[in-house]
């Protein structure tokens, strides 16, 4: 994998451990105020879902420590690639309230959206190690 790549890679890895430690850290120490700003009545499931994500910040972190994060950052990627179709999902089928909720889902949809494309393009001739074409 040449350097511009494994750059890219590190960035969307880095970039994701963040937004999730941020994300998690919000859902897990304020639910309730998360909850409101969605128009749900679910902060149980939000605290729960918080936690997750701050393992998985835990984990990208371990993962960008490695020399090579590629085969478990494919994994990564295939796990994340999926939020923000869900997300513009969650708009569509009017789940999240429309007075705030539906912006803040589609911002976290973008963002991880950009994380993923971001080490989509680092793995890009991953496992490979002859020469890529451009």
């Amino acid at each position: 994998m040449d350097t511009s790549n494994q750059h890219l890679l590190r960035t969307g890895l880095a970039a994701n451990a963040a937004f999730s430690a941020f994300t998690g850290l919000l859902l897990t120490l304020a639910p309730g105020t998360v909850n409101d700003w969605l128009g749900l009545a679910i902060p149980g499931w939000l605290r729960l879902l918080g936690v997750a994500l701050l393992g998985h910040a835990v984990i990208l972190a371990i993962v960008l420590r490695l020399d090579r994060p590629e085969p478990l950052a494919k994994l990564n990627l295939a796990a994340i690639a999926p939020y923000p179709l869900l997300m513009v999902g969650l708009v569509v089928a009017d789940v999240v309230s429309p007075t705030g909720g539906q912006a803040l889902v589609l911002l976290d949809g973008a963002v991880v959206g950009m994380v993923t494309v971001l080490q989509a393009l680092g793995l890009r001739g991953a496992g490979s190690n002859e020469p890529q074409l451009a």
